[in-house]
């Protein structure tokens, strides 16, 4: 099918006529003519003129292009040559759903770094609150999902990483003179969290629930940057996590410690729904994530 411009071009300079080059495609000598003539347009230049008897020849500047154009019309039937070929090999494209924040903690390279050892497949990656990242797998939006521990029982789920939740607690409160925080230290406590879609609220109200002590007061925000201003200026004790924490614009700042909290813990997984089975290039990028995991583990410790 000729569809592109130089290939309508190559066809009008190879053909003693725009209405025999018109029959080849096929297409309206009229049609082609316009075609022709926008390119010209679009070029500012003529590539035909007219003999007194009507005859059409390409101008100086045709031939120049003729040579630009055969090698556009090479280079796009390798192109789509090569794109026959991954096709017929299996070429995979991963669509994975990501909780907030768990990209930014795998690395820089992530997910492109998965490419160099993977040509034959492609990730496409989406960053969502925590409680939509298992809706878009179960809608059939995406193959996996990196999730917020614990992922829903339809799931089945490659635990990769876990840390201890922390807060941030104002040096002057008596909370920093613990070596830990307790559920109940927090009972009546202003705590600046992450709100209701992610499962680090869902976790802290279930374990105020757990210790009878109804609902925490919780000030919702997303943003870890404004949970830490809302410690610093005195508003109470808010949520962060390990290598949130060792973060120099955080850690340089004496008036603030991060404490862990008893029964909280934060970590992920890869997941997938249960009722589907993984192909090669899925576990393939399990594995890649969880040896991605593995570098930021070693990088810290070693902090």
């Amino acid at each position: 099918m000729y569809s592109d411009k130089c290939d309508y071009f190559i066809l009008a300079y190879d053909s003693p006529s725009f209405s025999a080059a018109a029959a080849r495609v096929p297409m309206s000598p009229q049609g082609f003519t316009k075609a022709i003539h926008n390119l010209e347009r679009e070029l500012g230049v003529p590539l035909f003129a007219s003999d007194s008897d009507g005859t059409r020849r390409p101008t100086p500047y045709a031939t120049e292009f003729y040579e630009y154009a055969k090698h556009v019309q090479t280079e796009r039937n390798l192109l789509e040559s090569a794109f026959e070929r991954i096709s017929s090999s299996g070429y995979a494209e991963i669509r994975v759903a990501s909780a907030l924040g768990i990209p930014g903690l795998l690395g820089p390279e992530f997910p492109h770094g998965f490419a160099v050892d993977c040509p034959d497949a492609s990730v496409a990656l989406n960053e969502l609150p925590d409680s939509l990242c298992e809706a878009v797998v179960r809608d059939g939006l995406y193959d996996l999902a990196l999730t917020i521990s614990p992922a829903g029982e339809d799931f089945t789920t490659q635990e990769i990483y876990s840390s201890p939740v922390l807060y941030w607690v104002r040096r002057d409160n008596p909370l920093a003179e613990q070596d830990s925080i307790s559920i109940r230290d927090l009972a009546g406590r202003r705590i600046a969290t992450p709100g209701r879609e992610f499962k680090c609220f869902q976790q802290l109200r279930l374990r105020f629930e757990e210790e009878g002590l109804g609902q925490p007061n919780v000030v919702e925000h997303s943003e870890i940057f404004w949970i830490y201003e809302f410690v610093l200026h005195g508003g109470g004790v808010g949520f962060t996590l390990p290598h949130l924490a060792k973060l120099e614009v955080f850690s340089a700042n004496s008036d603030i410690v991060a404490l862990p909290v008893e029964g909280l813990t934060w970590g992920f997984g890869v997941s997938h729904l249960s009722s589907r089975s993984l192909c090669q290039r899925e576990k393939d990028f399990i594995a890649y994530v969880a040896n991605c995991a593995a570098g930021f583990s070693k990088k810290h410790r070693s902090r």
